[in-house]
């Protein structure tokens, strides 16, 4: 007599293991936003004085629709290429002395990152149609790998007005955090000090992956 298995019986423990296969890889991307969110949102899983410094936005608000263009009038697509955590500050040619220092502020937790850094861009979004000559020259000057765009106030005022950062000037004195996926999630203001920024951003990095 035959043992042989029917094929029917070989195509099902196929498809089986493909739909494994499928949910681990899944799982594996997901897991990680997942956990960072959670760890941020709760600070489950972390010592005592380690929760997260910066103040979480409710809701994560997406920037991918806000209509922001370059200095073409250009609409760019700012996740283009590799997946980045981002530095985000917005502001008019007017930027003042504390706009100035968290511009500041965000180059030198740059730069701390050490080899970290490739994960993270910085980014400022200017609610003017131009940049004037005195803010280009400084920026040219003192954040050479700073991206420069374009995007109109009403648009940001718009998208966050359900937020619990509604209030906000776009003035220059609130740093955001950015996600991989176009998500702002975490303010920061001028209170804030640079370890703040520095640390939550590392922890970011450590539960997210890496493109």
């Amino acid at each position: 007599m035959s043992t042989q298995q029917p094929a029917s019986s070989d195509q099902s423990i196929s498809t089986r293991r493909t739909r494994w296969q499928g949910l681990l890889v899944l799982l594996a991307i997901g897991l990680p936003m997942i956990l960072a969110y959670t760890i941020f949102k709760t600070g489950w899983a972390m010592p005592e004085g380690t929760v997260n410094k910066g103040e979480l936005l409710s809701p994560a608000t997406s920037i991918l629709d806000l209509g922001i263009t370059d200095t073409n009038g250009k609409e760019v697509d700012v996740l283009a290429g590799k997946k980045h955590w981002r530095m985000l500050i917005i502001a008019d040619n007017s930027c003042d002395d504390t706009c100035m220092q968290q511009l500041y502020l965000s180059r030198q937790v740059h730069i701390r990152l050490s080899e970290k850094a490739a994960r993270v861009e910085r980014l400022f979004l200017n609610t003017d149609q131009n940049y004037s000559s005195d803010l280009n020259d400084h920026m040219d000057k003192e954040h050479p790998r700073l991206k420069r765009y374009h995007l109109p106030a009403s648009a940001w005022s718009e998208a966050f007005a359900d937020t619990n950062v509604a209030g906000n000037l776009l003035n220059g004195h609130n740093v955001y955090y950015v996600d991989q996926e176009g998500f702002a999630m975490m303010a920061y203001e001028p209170s804030h000090e640079g370890a703040d920024l520095l640390g939550d951003i590392k922890k970011l990095l450590k539960y997210s992956y890496e493109d």
